[in-house]
């Protein structure tokens, strides 16, 4: 979970490894899979197949290998996450928690960018105002927009 600023820090949803290519989502994704991640286990425990696609974002399962697909992009730019069943499955565990930090992050969004602005304007390090979310981690913040400077 993270604001990155290309994305105009819109809270996002990255899935992967740091040794394999993270998968980005947006709130749009970040439902679609809520929403068929049950069906999807259920299939590879069955042995079934279970295809879902939407626009840049698709998932599928590889029975035989009781692994699912994830894909973000289309043909050149694609990237692919493999996720195995018993992942899957702790992903669905702990989704209802991921869904929940997105959901603060949103409400935090004002406090955010007010943030941001306030930081590129200034010279030193900017304190958040005190009825800024407190669900945001105003200095981890402050170290990557130094990176931008």
């Amino acid at each position: 979970m993270g604001f990155y600023p290309a994305r105009n820090y819109q809270p996002v949803v990255g899935i992967g490894s740091p040794k394999s290519t993270l998968i980005v989502l947006t709130d749009q994704k970040v439902k679609i899979l809520s929403e068929h991640l049950p069906a999807q286990i259920d299939a590879l425990w069955r042995g079934d197949f279970y295809n879902v696609m939407d626009s840049e974002f698709a998932m599928h399962s590889a029975s035989p290998f009781n692994t699912s697909i994830l894909n973000m992009g289309k043909k050149k730019n694609r990237k692919s996450v493999f996720i195995k069943l018993n992942d899957l499955r702790y992903l669905a565990y702990i989704f209802p928690m991921v869904e929940n930090q997105r959901l603060k992050y949103t409400e935090a969004m004002r406090d955010v960018m007010n943030y941001v602005l306030a930081t590129l304007n200034s010279t030193s390090s900017v304190d958040p105002p005190a009825n800024a979310s407190k669900n945001i981690l105003y200095y981890q913040l402050y170290e990557e927009l130094k990176t931008l400077l």
